[in-house]
């Protein structure tokens, strides 16, 4: 999820030589938290409801906007913002260092095209709480919004457990941060290869969850394959002669029966999957393990 998802894009704006009176007629005439103060379409300092008490005590009314920033020490300098196409996280992780609930947003050239704020996130807060941030899938938390909806599946939904061959080798011989872009591009190739309405789920560290929906066991077999084949045409110039593989244990879902049963189930097939050499694909049927 990017900063352009969840801002809001038309800031109440002021200019510098605009009048303090106009804050608080802004503030008056608009729900809002924040005015950003603007010189040629870029911000310039952002006043928050919290410099209101200042201002009032300060008793500049006759005074322009410049002046009144220049005497609560905000200048350009100090203006802190996030370009619109960067990471959510990346801005809450702004927010959170710098202690700050609005966070003007900018363009390449630094143009002010939108606003952060806490409200607005957590407006949307359920779907960013079930993101995971580093591959942008759906996290292991998801699960507990699942659980009520699979009990009222009635077609065939068949899970499947996907593991990173030898990761540890990967983050080990190439670091971590080269581990989390094999991670990332592993999220991408199961999104694009199920469809639109099945889940993607990073279950924990190198281990992902595929819930595919209208799939009966026969289906899910088919879809491991192309899931491990499309995996191993992934190419990474970091990885110099390492190939990326993935084993999968697939399970079957019953209606009305235990989500973490199941997970486990298909979890079993995926260590039958690493026992028998890797990089295949190995299914759980009645207490039996086929590969």
């Amino acid at each position: 999820m990017r900063v352009k998802d969840v801002m809001k894009a038309d800031p109440v704006t002021l200019k510098l030589d605009d009048r303090i009176e106009d804050i608080f007629e802004a503030f008056k005439k608009y729900d809002i938290g924040s005015v950003i103060i603007v010189e040629k379409e870029k911000p310039f300092q952002i006043i928050t409801l919290r410099d209101l008490p200042r201002i009032c005590y300060l008793n500049l009314y006759s005074n322009f906007i410049s002046n009144v920033l220049k005497v609560l020490d905000k200048n350009r300098d100090s203006l802190i913002t996030v370009y619109y196409n960067k990471s959510f996280f990346d801005a809450l992780g702004l927010m959170n260092k710098f202690k700050i609930s609005h966070l003007p947003v900018v363009d390449r050239r630094k143009r002010l095209v939108g606003i952060l704020s806490i409200r607005d996130i957590a407006k949307k807060f359920p779907d960013i709480f079930y993101i995971d941030p580093l591959t942008k899938v759906n996290n292991r938390a998801f699960l507990n919004l699942l659980s009520h909806r699979l009990s009222k599946v009635n077609s065939s939904v068949s899970f499947l457990m996907i593991d990173i061959d030898n990761f540890k080798n990967i983050n080990d011989k190439f670091g971590h941060v080269i581990g989390d872009k094999v991670l990332q591009k592993l999220g991408k190739v199961l999104r694009s290869n199920v469809k639109i309405t099945d889940e993607v789920i990073r279950y924990g560290g190198e281990e992902f969850l595929v819930i595919a929906y209208r799939c009966d066991l026969e289906d899910a077999k088919k879809l491991g394959e192309r899931l491990r084949k499309s995996v191993e045409k992934i190419k990474m110039r970091e990885l110099s002669g390492v190939k990326i593989t993935v084993s999968i244990g697939i399970s079957l879902y019953n209606k009305n029966e235990d989500v973490l049963e199941v997970i486990e189930q298909a979890d079993r097939a995926m260590y039958e999957a690493k026992k028998l050499g890797k990089n295949r694909v190995c299914i759980y049927l009645e207490e039996k393990l086929i590969s």
